[in-house]
């Protein structure tokens, strides 16, 4: 099982989804997953990013839910931002 980190932005960004609590379901799901190292679901649209974001990975947890992530060595996932579109970038 792999360790978990949250950047300030995400514990900042996630406290706007404390009453979307079908969000919340998601993320908890999609937590799990990687801490396992088990596929995420093709629904979910994860995918590394390009450009000046290379090594972040993003991830859909609703149409325009985003959750960034970096799996670090195979020892760690962190947790980036969750939010809309607009709102990451």
């Amino acid at each position: 099982m792999l360790l978990l980190e949250q950047t300030k932005t995400f514990k900042k960004s996630l406290k706007k989804y404390q009453h979307k609590k079908i969000i919340l379901e998601e993320l908890k799901y999609i937590v799990e997953l990687l801490l396992n190292e088990k596929p995420i679901p093709t629904k979910y649209r994860d995918h590394e990013l390009k450009g000046n974001h290379v090594g972040i990975r993003e991830l859909h947890l609703k149409p325009d839910a985003l959750l960034l992530y970096i799996k670090m060595d195979r020892k760690k996932i962190t947790l980036m931002a969750i939010g809309s579109h607009s709102e990451i970038f």
